[in-house]
């Protein structure tokens, strides 16, 4: 029962991004795009985007609530986008070790690059593949490297509807690795989702 509502509050709190994903999916089916419809792509959606970051936040007993972040990012070049001040704290709330945790919420927020793919034009589409944040912080006594791993391709994507100039990018956080080898011990779940959206201009 516990499970039941835990996975109802996921679900709730998150219907947009499932929306979105059926979307990203959808590209699947997409043909491979031109270099001169990816050139197209990217110039209507290069540039300087701010918007929130929305994320899961474990309040505990099985339950969850969504918070938020202010956040930007920059589509830089037709295969590069750059989210600026990467926040930790969606990773952390589900971060099982809490020395590992409370270092890792003391380190500042970092620029992080992701590469990106055109899959769609109408409404323009991309798969974001993000380049693990690295922290170098000490917790149990020792230093480590401590990096935190996204799932790609169609997992993380994004979306940008022309008519309403809105963009949503989602992404999916799935893991940590200590010193380059990965520790599934320190997370509670393989599949945390946020969602960076930029809201209508």
């Amino acid at each position: 029962m516990k499970r039941n509502r835990k996975t109802a509050a996921v679900l709730a709190g998150f219907i947009m991004m499932a929306l979105m994903m059926v979307s990203c999916n959808e590209s699947n089916s997409y043909r491979e795009l031109t270099k001169q419809e990816i050139q197209s792509a990217f110039l209507t959606v290069r540039g300087y985007h701010t918007g929130k970051m929305v994320y899961l936040k474990n309040i505990g007993n099985y339950q969850t609530k969504t918070d938020t972040v202010d956040i930007s990012w920059t589509i830089d070049t037709d295969s590069t986008l750059t989210i600026h001040n990467f926040a930790v704290e969606p990773f952390a709330e589900f971060i099982t070790d809490n020395e590992l945790k409370e270092a890792l919420l003391q380190q500042p927020y970092q620029d992080v690059k992701c590469k990106i793919h055109f899959v769609g034009l109408s409404p323009v589409l991309f798969y974001v593949g993000v380049d693990a944040p690295a922290y170098n912080i000490t917790y149990g006594g020792q230093s480590h490297k401590v990096q935190l791993a996204f799932y790609g391709n169609a997992n993380s994507c994004g979306v940008y509807d022309v008519p309403t100039q809105r963009m949503e990018i989602h992404l999916v956080g799935g893991g940590i690795y200590e010193d380059g080898t990965y520790k599934e011990k320190y997370l509670s779940t393989t599949n945390i989702p946020m969602l960076l959206f930029a809201p209508n201009k």
